[in-house]
């Protein structure tokens, strides 16, 4: 069982903020190996400083953000899932009962769902959609969710222990030579694909007045009223049908292309065996696409929500109220005022408020604002005492983000750099 925990308490340390497959999946097997897991989801830590299990953080033995990471045989880098796999995935075998064929088991999980965990958290392998790591990672809390982190977290745990039963099912099958008929489940996919679709339609009050076709025939028809149903808005309707098509309906109405590149187990597949062992997969299925739908529903809200904020934006400053994610809307904002922010103060996920420059472009770390040298790298009273501002806690070495305790402080901060950008322009 898992509890989360202060982390005075926990005997089991990961990252706060957004979870990934790796640590979601990590919390998997350590919860089948120590049962009880008392879980703290910390900013920082350090190994020296707890006697906890520390994974997917603090630069210890079960993390992989080292310049210095582990790597398997095959040239692939091991993330905190695999790690653990590495040295306890034997024994979790054994704890499930596993006798035979431990090895063949062992192998065959890390080929199919830990090592493509690994590759895509290190930047490896190839991402493609719908597949176990995309669920989890639209499954973090979206900017205006009524979920915390920490409950998404649990969610997504409950999500890949579920995927890891369901395969360790399916393989004691298949080493007992009772191999499951694929085609019956891609031919079930394809019916189940086209209710949900209709389903969804008939929620969001649609009048269905074809069902001939295939789901992207169906989402053709009936998508914009269904993400106009749950946007309360027809703006955007027609962009959130674009990509919800792209991340959910098309992957799963197609078979995919053979690839070399190691990608994450496919959603498909997942589906299959839960509805052949459990009865359920349409369910999964049904759950991953409300997820979706809301996700671009959640992400057009905040494209509304930002452009508003550019439009009341002063003194080169556009300030969010609660942290959305804005530097595409703002990149791509056609308003009069666009131009003439610098930056952005917005709540820290943390705590406190951060500020934060407007790239140039969007792959780009220079941003619109010039901040003093002196500062960047800086922290907590070292920079209160350089800035002059009571309550600053840190700037970043690359100057493009900075964070202080309160939003009078952030502010005061913010008015500063963008007073340095103005005197150190360049014409």
């Amino acid at each position: 069982m898992i509890t989360i925990v202060e982390e005075k308490d926990a005997k089991f340390i990961t990252h706060a903020g957004s979870f990934h497959a790796d640590d979601v999946m990590a919390t998997v097997l350590l919860e089948i190996l120590y049962e009880d897991i008392p879980l703290a989801r910390v900013a920082e830590i350090d190994e020296k400083d707890t006697d906890a299990f520390v994974y997917d953080i603090g630069l210890g033995k079960y993390d992989h953000h080292q310049d210095d990471k582990a790597r398997r045989d095959n040239g692939i880098a091991y993330s905190s899932v695999g790690l653990i796999w590495r040295d306890y995935g034997m024994q979790i075998l054994e704890k499930l009962g596993i006798q035979e064929y431990v090895e063949d088991y062992y192998y065959d999980i890390d080929d199919q769902i830990i090592m493509p965990i690994d590759a895509l958290d290190n930047g490896e392998g190839e991402r493609i959609s719908m597949t176990i790591s995309s669920v989890i990672s639209i499954s973090n809390p979206f900017w205006n969710s009524p979920i915390s982190g920490d409950e998404a977290f649990l969610k997504s745990v409950d999500f890949m222990r579920m995927v890891f039963n369901v395969y360790i099912e399916y393989l004691k099958d298949v080493y007992n030579n009772n191999e499951l008929d694929w085609d019956d489940g891609y031919d079930w996919l394809d019916q189940v694909m086209k209710k949900i679709v209709l389903d969804k339609a008939n929620e969001a009050n649609c009048f269905i007045f074809n069902e001939e076709g295939d789901a992207i025939d169906m989402w053709k028809e009936y998508g914009e009223e269904i993400i106009t149903y749950y946007n309360k808005s027809s703006k955007h309707a027609e962009l959130g049908v674009y990509d919800v098509n792209k991340m959910f309906v098309q992957p799963l109405s197609f078979e995919r292309e053979e690839t070399d590149e190691v990608t994450a187990y496919p959603v498909e597949q997942l589906a299959i065996l839960m509805e052949h062992y459990h009865k359920n997969g349409e369910a999964l299925l049904k759950e991953i696409f409300d997820t979706c739908i809301h996700s671009e529903v959640s992400r057009i809200q905040g494209m509304d929500y930002v452009e508003a904020q550019i439009d009341l934006s002063e003194h080169h400053i556009m300030i969010l109220e609660q942290f959305v994610p804005w530097k595409g809307t703002l990149l791509k904002s056609e308003s009069n005022k666009v131009n003439d922010i610098y930056l952005t103060v917005f709540p820290s996920q943390r705590g406190g408020w951060n500020f934060q420059g407007v790239p140039l472009s969007p792959a780009s770390f220079d941003t619109r604002i010039k901040v003093p040298e002196e500062w960047c790298g800086r922290r907590d009273q070292e920079l209160v005492e350089l800035t002059g501002v009571e309550g600053a806690r840190f700037i970043h070495p690359g100057g493009f983000i900075g964070g202080a305790e309160n939003f009078e402080s952030i502010m005061e901060l913010a008015q500063r750099i963008v007073e340095y950008t103005e005197q150190n322009k360049t014409h």
